[in-house]
């Protein structure tokens, strides 16, 4: 490799380090205090980097808040993928795998609070800030990999006969789609992990119920209405 090609490469390194760094400066900072209320002056004081090479890297407030979700998924994703890279998941039936992967919602809750916290502030400013869908495109890949794994038990769990919703006596959920049930179960619970993340011990009455039991009573909700 010639000197020239060796800079070259070590450069690249050094932005992609870099880009990094600022990246998960940004999600702390995001998920601590909210997307709205963190300027591009004190992300570039936590990155240890001039506000104008924050700028270099970013133009927008809006590009590294969708770069700091995407980041936060490809962490939340590595765990979801434990419950299914065991040995033995695949000898598993559809619903024992769907119940393998819900049951991470309990250990994320006590875990990754902080990833749920942003998800909530994520949304929000999107939301507010009206960005357009075609924005969100690679955010919403780093998604999809999550929504592949779980239609998939799903499905599975139709073929084997170990999802057939409650015995097919409730005709709603007979007729389902995999995609309905996939967004109907996730949002359910990514919405209640966010609730009991930003304000599960705000209120008294709030702590009669530890949150992850909360949450482990909702999992088991979904997963008896789909047996």
């Amino acid at each position: 490799m010639q000197a020239a090609e060796k800079r070259r490469l070590e450069q690249e390194m050094l932005k992609a380090e870099r880009i990094r760094h600022i990246i998960e400066c940004s999600f702390g900072l995001f998920a601590d205090k909210g997307i709205e209320t963190i300027s591009m002056n004190e992300i570039a004081n936590q990155a240890e980097i001039g506000v104008a090479s924050l700028y270099r890297y970013f133009s927008t407030k809006e590009d590294l808040a969708i770069e700091a979700a995407i980041y936060a998924w490809k962490i939340e994703e590595g765990l979801f993928n434990k419950a299914f890279s065991f040995e033995g998941y695949d000898d598993l039936n559809g619903y024992d795998q769907l119940s393998s992967m819900l049951d991470i919602f309990t250990d994320a809750l006590a875990t990754q609070s902080l990833f749920f916290r942003f998800v909530n502030y994520f949304d929000a400013f999107i939301k507010r800030e009206k960005v357009s869908p075609g924005r969100l495109i690679k955010y919403e890949e780093a998604i999809t990999g999550l929504k592949d794994i779980v239609v998939c038990a799903i499905k599975k769990g139709r073929k084997d006969g170990s999802i057939s919703f409650g015995g097919k006596k409730d005709s709603e959920l007979a007729k389902a789609s995999d995609d309905e049930i996939y967004f109907t179960v996730m949002h359910s619970l990514f919405s209640l992990a966010q609730k009991l993340s930003l304000s599960g011990e705000m209120l008294n009455m709030n702590m009669e119920v530890r949150p992850e039991k909360q949450m482990n009573l909702a999992i088991r909700f979904f997963l008896e209405a789909l047996k």
